[in-house]
């Protein structure tokens, strides 16, 4: 399942689309809670890719280092190895992660929504 926007994002903007503008069944406290699986545009939208990104400071890395990379090279960041990472689709703060590994990959283990 592609995660397509936070739940408390939904419940402010009510998911939807009703006359060109943002609306729908109002999803949150104040009419009860409904799943993002039972609204109509459901089956469609759940079908829409969205590339999630995580974004590491690399200090002192330069375009000649990018160019430079090889296969298997590690690189240094400052970002401490125990700090959650955020993980965003575009400028959307989705959850947070950590690395872990994985045999011989690394992956990226989701550990709390935003």
């Amino acid at each position: 399942m592609y995660i397509m926007a936070s739940a408390s994002e939904l419940r402010e903007n009510n998911a939807g689309v009703r006359g060109g503008q943002l609306a729908g069944p109002s999803i949150g406290p104040a009419s009860g809670t409904q799943a993002m699986e039972a609204h109509p545009a459901w089956p469609m939208i759940s079908r829409l890719p969205v590339i999630l990104a995580v974004n590491i400071p690399l200090s002192g890395f330069k375009v000649s280092d990018l160019l430079n990379l090889r296969c298997g090279q590690t690189i240094v960041s400052a970002w401490a190895a125990t700090e959650e990472l955020p993980m965003k689709a575009g400028a959307l703060q989705l959850s947070w992660g950590e690395f872990e590994a994985v045999g011989e990959r690394m992956a990226l283990r989701l550990t709390r929504l935003a």
